[in-house]
């Protein structure tokens, strides 16, 4: 019977002083860990050493490359800024390109206003489908969010935000679950394994 275990990693998509996406990365981590069968960590972009004196897959990180890798699907957390996604995030995720194929991803937007990062999870989109990842319908919103937290970073309104993350969770999962099974036993080379 194949491995039905997912490494999921959470991808924190900003490197701003004071970001409130910080406390949603967390609350997302703590979420995905309460499950069973998922093993996540959390990859916060401002940890991966990147030059900017050059673009695409010549900057891999080592240990990024080898941690997408491994993932059977990812959750990106990304604030909108000016109606769009940071520009660091952009230059790290192309970094990588095979890590991606066939591998699941659901968004979750994150803003000051009332939209929750709606904009930017538009804007991803074909990003995402470009880096050969499978987008999922259902993505998670947090509007307002310099409300939501409380000084110490923990979510006031926790019930709701855990409902919704219930129906993100399962939907990831399921698709995680095929794509996985996907890319271990069915070949696109051989013309008769379809």
């Amino acid at each position: 019977m194949p491995d039905s275990s997912l490494f999921i990693p959470i991808i924190l998509g900003t490197s701003r002083q004071g970001r409130q996406s910080e406390h949603v990365a967390k609350f997302i981590v703590e979420q995905v860990a309460l499950r069973d069968r998922l093993e996540t960590e959390l990859l916060d972009i401002t940890n991966i050493a990147i030059a900017n004196d050059d673009a695409g897959e010549p900057l891999k990180d080592p240990q990024f490359s080898a941690t997408i890798e491994r993932a059977d699907g990812l959750i990106i957390v990304v604030p909108e800024y000016n109606h769009g996604y940071p520009g660091l995030l952009k230059h790290i995720l192309d970094t990588c390109l095979k890590e991606y194929i066939h591998k699941a991803v659901r968004l979750c937007g994150v803003s000051a206003g009332p939209f929750g990062g709606t904009r930017v999870i538009q804007n991803l989109l074909p990003v995402m489908r470009e880096l050969g990842l499978v987008t999922i319908f259902y993505n998670l919103n947090f509007s307002n969010v310099q409300k939501l937290f409380d000084e110490s970073g923990n979510l006031i309104d926790k019930s709701t935000y855990i409902r919704r993350m219930q129906r993100f969770i399962n939907e990831l999962v399921w698709m995680s679950t095929v794509l996985k099974y996907g890319r271990q036993e069915i070949s696109l080379d051989k013309k008769d394994s379809i």
